[in-house]
């Protein structure tokens, strides 16, 4: 009776171990698709920051800023009298 009682104990425990086994690999497997989003996500993100930065530096160069201060606001630029230095 006590060796039965072991044999079914010891069935049980591999079993609930096999269970255990499955749940893991499939969790594993949801967490590697995941992954795997996640870097295809960050991989558009860094492209995406790249362009960005492009066009931040196109819109920031000297010339441009100087043709929209001139065009949009009206400014010019100051003569030789107009130009004071502070000490």
């Amino acid at each position: 009776m006590r060796l039965v009682l072991i044999a079914v104990l010891a069935g049980l425990v591999t079993f609930a171990s096999a269970v255990e086994l499955v749940l893991n690999r499939h969790a594993s497997r949801k967490l590697f698709v995941e992954l795997q989003a996640l870097r295809i996500d960050k991989q558009r993100l860094d492209q995406e920051w790249g362009q960005l930065l492009l066009e931040q530096a196109t819109w920031a160069t000297q010339v441009r800023i100087e043709s929209m201060a001139r065009e949009s606001l009206g400014m010019v630029m100051p003569g030789p009298g107009q130009v004071f230095e502070l000490r």
